[in-house]
């Protein structure tokens, strides 16, 4: 293979390939703002064996009429497309379109999230050409280089891609490797963003768990999760282990970060940052005696790793926040539906401590499981009650693709009839579309909204200390909590 790959970088090196992020603001939906990851990381992989480049159409607010003028001054051979939720599916297919229609000749790739979970469905799309399933490393560059050798055969051999024979049947090659088998995790490169204009967008964002007051960077330093939940698609995407980056690379990429572009703050946003104790242990006690000048988020935590040792530890080393996701206050529908392997009695504890070292704690939950009764879903409200988090977040079971909650209710035919995941109606956390004898839709919803306001805002104390966290005034925390009421927390 590296033989194989110096050859195409001597033959490619002017080959245009573009990667092409569409505008996440299309079709009414919420801006994701963060650096997107992706292209750090195909960056790394792709620059020096190609003419690569990037088009950013979400982070500069590109019409669409914008992006094909772009695309016709780029004039690329191959256009990749790299999603993430298939929430956004609407987007990466007008991206696509976009493509050809700028550029009729090019080669259209989609990869990432969506691919991976609804590879059928999406190679249908006549737009697109290939689709490719799974991680990149190890596997992008190579297929690139088949498809610019036009060998056919080898091209349609790949494994973990797809595309449509010649009688327009799709045809998707399985996966057989993941990304937890990748020998050497490549560092994030840079060099071909504006991460400039990404560093100060959380100041204006009143997601609590991204915004700060300074220049904030996202940062992932593993990839994966090994557990079982019902409603995650992480082990279709990633496997059923963890890629840990080196502690070294990380700290290379933070102080480039620091130093290269004044970066104060950072979001981890690992599914399982505390999952090796010694990996962990060896960043924070560099992080300490090294001073830095920063603080720190992290999206998630599995509460099952945490201890006092390591959360005195992390306040160290400049953590002001992290969540922790609970998902239910009831054990039978924790342990039997769910199978998270948390035990419930460790988290008021965790949220004491939380409290005694100054460092903020949200928690997530989610009701309406297949199999959950109406008095459990009303026990997980009382126990998220009875913690006293700080901000806590509910969110309706969402059947996803590839996950045993959509297997679950559509073998139980639990779901609407015209249920589809290429409808933009069925996306959202906030929306219910799972109907049992215990509860309905609407029920959810509004039960769902109601309580998420009369448990974070019930004394002035809790108002304040949210309306901060949320990067809002009090006024505006206000009128966020009375359209949140109004539309049963629908906002997109």
């Amino acid at each position: 293979m590296d033989q194989f790959m110096d050859m195409g970088e001597e033959t490619n090196s002017n080959r245009k390939v573009v990667l092409f992020i569409p505008n996440t603001r299309w079709y009414g939906k919420r801006p994701w703002l963060m650096i997107p990851y992706a292209a750090l990381i195909l960056t790394a992989l792709l620059k020096k064996s190609f003419n690569f480049s990037i088009l950013d159409a979400n982070i500069d607010d590109m019409s669409q009429d914008e992006c094909i003028s772009a695309l016709q001054n780029i004039d690329p051979e191959i256009v990749l497309i790299s999603t993430l939720s298939v929430e956004y599916h609407q987007q990466y297919h007008t991206a696509i379109d976009l493509a050809k229609r700028a550029c009729p000749s090019c080669i259209t790739i989609v990869g990432g999230i969506y691919p991976t979970v609804l590879g059928r469905e999406l190679i249908m799309d006549a737009n697109i050409d290939y689709i490719f399933i799974g991680h990149a490393e190890e596997r992008i560059a190579e297929f690139i280089s088949l498809v610019f050798s036009n060998n056919k055969n080898q091209i349609e051999s790949f494994n973990g891609i797809g595309f449509r024979d010649g009688e327009g049947k799709p045809i998707i090659n399985d996966l057989n490797t993941y990304i937890s088998n990748v020998k050497k995790m490549v560092q994030p490169d840079y060099s071909l963003i504006n991460t400039k204009k990404y560093l100060y967008t959380s100041q204006q964002s009143n997601h609590y768990q991204l915004n700060s007051n300074g220049a904030s960077s996202v940062i992932i330093t593993s990839y994966g999760c090994p557990y079982n939940c019902v409603f995650c698609a992480t082990r279709t995407i990633s496997g059923r282990k963890i890629a840990f980056r080196t502690v070294e690379d990380i700290i290379d990429e933070m102080e480039f970060l620091m130093y290269e572009h004044g970066v104060s703050n950072f979001n981890f946003l690992d599914d399982c940052l505390l999952a090796d104790r010694q990996r962990i242990y060896k960043l924070l006690n560099i992080i300490i005696e090294r001073a830095y000048k920063i603080s720190w988020k992290v999206g998630t935590v599995s509460a099952w790793h945490l201890n006092d040792e390591l959360m005195e530890l992390m306040k160290k080393a400049g953590c002001t926040q992290f969540t922790i996701s609970v998902e239910s206050g009831n054990p039978r529908v924790l342990h039997k539906i769910i199978r998270k392997p948390l035990k419930l009695e460790i988290v008021p504890g965790i949220v004491k401590k939380c409290n005694e070292l100054g460092i903020d704690i949200g928690a997530n939950f989610i009701i309406g499981f297949p199999g959950e009764t109406w008095d459990e879903i009303r026990e997980t409200f009382r126990f998220a009650e009875s913690c006293n988090f700080d901000l806590v977040h509910f969110h309706i079971a969402t059947p996803l693709p590839k996950t045993d909650l959509y297997r679950i209710a559509k073998e139980q035919n639990l779901l609407p009839s015209n249920f589809s995941f290429a409808d933009p109606k069925y996306f959202g956390f906030g929306q219910a579309f799972i109907k049992t004898d215990e509860f309905t839709p609407f029920e959810l919803m509004v039960l769902r909204a109601f309580e998420w306001d009369r448990i974070n805002f019930n004394t002035p104390e809790k108002i304040a200390k949210a309306a901060k966290m949320m990067n809002l005034t009090i006024e505006e925390l206000n009128n966020h909590r009375r359209q949140t009421r109004q539309n049963c927390g629908i906002h997109f």
